[in-house]
């Protein structure tokens, strides 16, 4: 017994890559759960629209609660709030209302100064912004109760008085309900099943591209049919082409799949360009495979690309924004975040499906994708046919 345990030990230390994991996975996820597992968000983009929405905006930053919790800012010319979201310019817009039941304007309760659009599609920014919001016109509606009673108490007329109940009972009404000020758009009830659906997607082809892709090339090295291919006058590229379509079909059909029935049974709705949302797909492929493609280079058996695959998979699940939000993450951990293709395909999906975004506004996210496929498709290249000349991946 005891010479089967130290043979065992023995084994563990010789393979490198599973003490590895062994060691430095618990810290991986302590880090990554420390510094990255947050829901709340801190701050929420807030841009002002309207004749008078630098008063508003000034109004509104006098609050604790937006200070706290409001990254307010004013848009000169910008009238289309839910234009202003649909191009992810802002989680809020507040459009400020020209009349008010007022003499003056500033002198009206905050509530009947605004209208308050938040991006559904941002589910946690626009769950921070209904309790900032509901708190804000809260403390407003308080205040100008405050001033209205003793507005009405020093009234020497009976007249005053009866509109200084009037009043008061309106902001009272108003205080009743205060988070009935703010519009929902993109996600009205605020679902979480319409945000991570999207996400999914990429998910499921990060898991092909990546897991499956790395097994079945392994595997094809450990029977040794993957060298053969290094005789025939096929250049590199081809040979990845051939290898990985098949991934890449099933890949494509799985999306469809997923798609369709998050659609069906979810009732998450697509809005936007199904042309867009595909060749969006097909260039996420592309890098995920190419990835695939590295980790199968780098592993001599089975085991060692399933390892590899789940410690670049595991980051991706967590840091790409569809669990935690970006905003929420600690600066260092959301600059890995924004290194992960999950994380550009998740903005470019939710974009698509849930606001029918332009496809200007989601030119950067296109941009960092295609520059990745190009690095990792290109380096997979040079990596394979280094593989094939040399004999394989060593240990």
């Amino acid at each position: 017994m005891r010479a089967l345990v130290v043979k065992e030990f023995q084994e563990l230390v010789r393979d490198r890559r599973t003490l590895a994991m062994l060691l430095l996975l618990p810290l991986l996820l302590l880090v990554i759960f420390g510094y990255a597992a947050n829901f709340s968000v801190s701050k929420v983009s807030v841009t002002v629209i309207g004749r008078d929405a630098p008063t508003l905006a000034d109004d509104l930053s006098r609050y604790p609660v937006a200070g706290q919790n409001l990254d307010i800012s004013t848009a000169a010319g910008a009238t289309d709030p839910e234009q202003l979201l649909r191009e992810r310019r802002a989680d809020v817009v507040v459009q400020a209302v020209e009349e008010s039941t007022s003499a003056t304007p500033s002198s009206a309760p905050i509530s009947e100064r605004m209208h308050v659009y938040a991006d559904g599609s941002r589910l946690f920014a626009a769950q921070a912004a209904q309790r900032a919001f509901t708190t804000l016109v809260a403390q407003d509606t308080q205040q100008h109760l405050a001033r209205i009673q003793a507005s009405a108490a020093a009234g020497a007329s009976g007249g005053s008085a009866t509109q200084g109940s009037a009043a008061a009972g309106g902001a009272a009404q108003a205080a009743s309900n205060p988070g009935s000020v703010v519009t929902v758009l993109f996600n009205p009830d605020l679902k979480t099943s319409w945000v991570m659906v999207p996400g999914l997607i990429g998910l499921i082809l990060t898991f092909i591209g990546t897991v499956i892709t790395s097994i079945g090339l392994v595997r094809e090295r450990e029977t040794g049919t993957l060298e053969q291919l290094a005789v025939m006058p096929l250049r590199s590229s081809s040979i990845i082409l051939g290898k990985i379509i098949p991934y890449f079909l099933l890949a494509l059909f799985d999306m469809v799949l997923i798609t369709a029935v998050g659609v069906w049974l979810f009732g998450v709705p697509f809005r936007g360009s199904l042309l867009l949302f595909a060749a969006a797909a097909v260039i996420f492929l592309f890098v995920v495979l190419g990835f695939g493609v590295l980790i199968s280079t780098a592993s001599q058996t089975t085991g060692q690309a399933i390892q590899l695959a789940i410690m670049t998979v595991l980051p991706q699940v967590l840091l790409s924004g569809l669990i935690f939000p970006l905003d929420s993450m600690a600066a260092g951990v959301r600059w890995i975040g924004y290194c992960l293709p999950l994380t550009w395909f998740n903005q470019i999906a939710q974009g698509i499906m849930l606001r029918d975004a332009p496809a200007g506004s989601l030119l950067w996210p296109f941009v960092i994708l295609a520059a990745m496929a190009v690095v990792f498709f290109g380096i997979a290249t040079l990596q394979m046919r280094f593989s094939l000349t040399h004999g394989g991946a060593r240990a």
